[in-house]
C-alpha cells in the first residue's frame, strides 16, 4: 500500500498531561454537523489519522478561548 504524502500537522490545541474528558452530546444544525465533517475528513486526508469532529472543535475553541472567557467577564 503506497504511504501518503507526509505534510505539516495542523497546529494542535496544547496537550495538558491531566486533562480530562467528557463525553457530550450537542445539537448542531445540519449544515454545521456536515461543514465540520467534511472539514476533518479532508485533514484526515491531507495530515493521516483519523477524521474528528472533536478534534476540530477542541482546536477551534482554543483559537478562541481569550474571546471566550472575555465574555464570562462580563
Amino acid at each position: 500500500m503506497p504511504k501518503q504524502p507526509t505534510t505539516k500537522r495542523p497546529p494542535r490545541a496544547p496537550e495538558l498531561i491531566d486533562r480530562t474528558h467528557r463525553t457530550t452530546g450537542i445539537n448542531l444544525p445540519a449544515d454545521v454537523w456536515e461543514l465540520l465533517n467534511r472539514v476533518a475528513f479532508e485533514r484526515a486526508k491531507k495530515y493521516g489519522g483519523r477524521p474528528s469532529v472533536s478534534a476540530l472543535i477542541v482546536e477551534m475553541v482554543q483559537r478562541h478561548r481569550k474571546e471566550l472567557e472575555k465574555e464570562l467577564g462580563g
